[in-house]
């Protein structure tokens, strides 16, 4: 269906716009040469997709992108700018990332699940909306579903009466947060791969859309769904999946494999730098399933004009990062928190790149939110909170050295309105603003916004300069905007600022302007061992405390920090970095196997590399070759062993074969090699950061072989950049 050209007379402002003619359907052609001198004001409901024609040219496809617009409920997304997300289920009680769907279910008894504090933990840090996995990979469903046997009710929590879904809506309502749903498109149970399969998603889904009131989003994991992971193949009928969130729920936004918000390519919390909103599809329709919609999901230079020429239709489809805050998403006893800097730095990296961040609370086998987490999550909130508490653009004037003509003022900048805004004359591909701010102000973070609600995403690179009474000084640079950018610059005190926008694929708008004060904040300190094998604490702070057994460092028995130490048995650094003016600290932790230099690797080439403490050095196994597919460790003398730890290179998952499953042997005391631990990563790909895995029972050996059983992706090959042996 298509949506007729709209024209629309020029000079005149947003409120004065005659429409020649509008035909309410969600996907707009274009052909090439009717672009020229024409607005396209979209249906703020559904928003507009462009069909891209054939042999287009850059020009052309430009004019093309700058049409499209969000719909209302992605306005709305892109306005939240941080979520919650909670994930909880069977995996809280294994340890484990990805279930396998054969768990007993009476391990789930969290016997002090507290919903209200998992609400009340996301509203410290201002998330005013949560995600809350309902059903993860494993098919185990946290409510009482009616059409499958592994759920909550057949658990002895509640004596198979608990309904954990039912609760955190409860607890959501009674905070005033507004909840959404995870469910899994891939499932390890039965009928996946089969076509009824469809009916079951379509049942669960109807019970989570009617049971428990109004839902903001419907979350879809693209983990699984082709057989390139399940190694299963799912004939999904997106049109009648998503037919039912619309009817059910219209107002839902659909994410992951949906049409309405994608992955934005990491599980680190880093956003691009570059970040556009249109993107290019290979799907020739509006509605479509975001895992095999053709976008590139971690390309560095995803939505760039030379990129979008490859595919077909050109749709609004912003960006979200996931940040788990504990590392991994489901909850680990030996795993620590993230550090209140890289939180803050995540921040800037996706609301403040024109994406949204996603800060994930992983509750314990209690059922609850443990400790240190509440605390991190309160020092981050009050730390974006005062970073807003006043801003220094208030009472500034603004002028442009052009202006549209029919009311694109520069002071539209500073209403707080994204849907008024200055606007460059037509033709025009960079533009000027100069600020005069209310005397003289102080700040280090610089707020724009463009008008995406009406003009799409235009602008591709900008400068801020500011005035120090003889010339302007260029204090900071940017490439695109969309629905904001937060730009840190360094501490800066002026009466008047430039905005020069110096490449936009279209006349730039500009919607708004605000500067602010971030709080100083000392970075945490950075822990590692080094070539000597000691241990070497890093920060920019003078007095830096820390303990060897993962006790709390900000307690008296902590240690304070004067130089390299010996840890030859390895053990859990924690380590604080003390502010000097106020106290505050900052906390950073890290886990050491064994000291290696006196080991020897042996069965692969270049056995060093996974011992040297260098991540960009790896070694290569060969899963299908018996011969190659492992190496061997021999320790100077006989050592008790709890686990191991495994890095896996960084990088896109196209980039390397990870390890994904593996046995790890040791030789006993009569010569022969016995099992330790066989296992499995789930989420490496995505997720790939240093693994730690604990042994059922210590061991003592002089001798470990470990063997790797496949790779992600069906790879013939795995690569380990370090590897480690406990001893804790």
């Amino acid at each position: 269906m298509t949506l007729e050209v709209l024209e629309i007379e020029k000079h005149k402002s947003m409120n004065q716009i005659t429409i020649i003619f509008i035909l309410m359907m969600t996907t707009l052609v274009l052909p090439a040469q009717s672009l020229k001198k024409k607005y396209i004001k979209n249906s703020y409901y559904a928003g507009t997709s462009v069909k891209i024609p054939e042999n287009i040219s850059a020009d052309e496809i430009t004019e093309l992108a700058v049409t499209v617009r969000p719909s209302a409920r992605q306005l709305r997304w892109q306005q939240y700018g941080m979520l919650g997300f909670i994930h909880f289920n069977l995996n809280t009680f294994t340890g484990r990332q990805w279930g396998t769907g054969t768990e007993d279910l009476s391990i789930f008894n969290p016997e002090k699940l507290d919903a209200s504090q998992w609400v009340t933990t996301f509203k410290k840090a201002g998330i005013k909306t949560v995600i809350i996995v309902a059903k993860h990979h494993d098919g185990f469903c946290l409510w009482p579903s009616s059409y499958r046997e592994r759920s909550v009710k057949n658990t002895p929590w509640k004596n198979g009466k608990g309904d954990v879904i039912r609760e955190f809506f409860d607890a959501c309502r009674a905070e005033g947060i507004q909840v959404c749903i995870y469910y899994s498109p891939w499932d390890m149970q039965k009928p996946y791969g089969e076509l009824t399969y469809n009916e079951l998603m379509v049942n669960e889904l109807t019970e989570l859309l009617t049971n428990y009131g109004y839902v903001d989003l419907v979350w879809f994991d693209g983990a699984g769904i082709d057989s390139s992971v399940s190694g299963v193949e799912m004939d999904f009928d997106w049109p009648r999946i998503y037919g039912t969130i619309r009817k059910l729920q219209p107002q839902a936004l659909i994410s992951g494999a949906g049409p309405d918000i994608r992955w934005v390519g990491n599980e680190s919390g880093k956003g691009r730098f570059t970040e556009w909103s249109v993107q290019g599809v290979l799907l020739p329709d509006a509605d479509f399933s975001g895992h095999d919609s053709g976008v590139p999901l971690q390309a560095n230079n995803l939505g760039d004009i030379d990129e979008l020429k490859k595919f077909k239709q050109l749709t609004w489809l912003p960006a979200r990062g996931g940040l788990p805050t504990r590392y991994e998403w489901f909850w680990r006893p030996e795993q620590h928190s993230r550090t209140l800097d890289y939180m803050v730095s995540s921040y800037f990296e996706t609301v403040g790149q024109n994406s949204n961040l996603l800060v994930n609370l992983s509750p314990d086998n209690r059922g609850l939110v443990p400790d240190s987490d509440v605390v991190l999550m309160e020092k981050f909130g009050k730390y974006i909170n005062s970073m807003f508490i006043h801003n220094y653009a208030n009472g500034a004037v603004a002028k442009a050295t052009a202006v549209h003509p029919g009311g694109y003022a520069a002071n539209y900048l500073f209403d707080e309105d994204i849907r008024t805004c200055w606007l460059a004359p037509e033709n025009a591909t960079k533009g000027e603003i100069t600020v005069k701010l209310y005397g003289m102000q102080q700040f280090n973070v610089i707020k724009l916004q463009e008008n995406i609600a009406d003009f799409g995403q235009r602008i591709e690179t900008f400068e801020v300069d500011t005035w120090d009474g003889n010339a302007w000084k260029t204090i900071g640079k940017g490439t695109t905007i969309g629905f904001q950018r937060l730009l840190k610059v360094p501490t800066t005190k002026t009466d008047s600022l430039r905005i020069r926008i110096t490449k936009s694929r279209k006349n730039p708008s500009m919607a708004s302007l605000a500067l602010y004060q971030a709080p100083e904040i000392i970075p945490a300190p950075t822990i590692s061992r080094n070539s000597d094998g000691k241990i070497q604490i890093e920060g920019k702070s003078k007095s830096i405390r820390y303990t060897t057994n993962g006790t709390d460092p900000s307690k008296e028995a902590a240690m304070l920090y004067e130089g390299p130490f010996e840890l030859p048995m390895g053990g859990r650094v924690r380590a604080i970095a003390i502010s000097e003016l106020d106290g505050f600290f900052t906390e950073e932790s890290k886990d050491f196997g064994i000291d290696s230099k006196h080991w020897k690797i042996k069965g692969v080439a270049n056995g060093t590399f996974i011992i040297d403490n260098d991540e960009t050095t790896t070694i290569t196994l060969n899963v299908k070759k018996k011969a190659k597919n492992h190496f061997v460790v021999e320790l100077p003398e006989e050592t008790t062993l709890s686990g191991f730890t495994y890095l896996p290179p960084q990088g896109t998952p196209d980039a390397f074969g990870r390890v994904e499953s593996y046995t790890i042997y040791f030789m006993n005391k009569n010569g022969r090699w016995e099992e330790a631990h066989s296992g499995k990563f789930g989420n490496i790909d995505n997720n790939p950061v240093q693994r730690s895995v604990n042994f059922k029972h210590k061991i003592a050996t002089k001798t470990i072989k470990f063997q790797v059983n496949s790779a992600t992706r069906r790879k013939a090959r795995a690569y380990l950049a370090e590897f480690n042996l406990l001893s804790l």
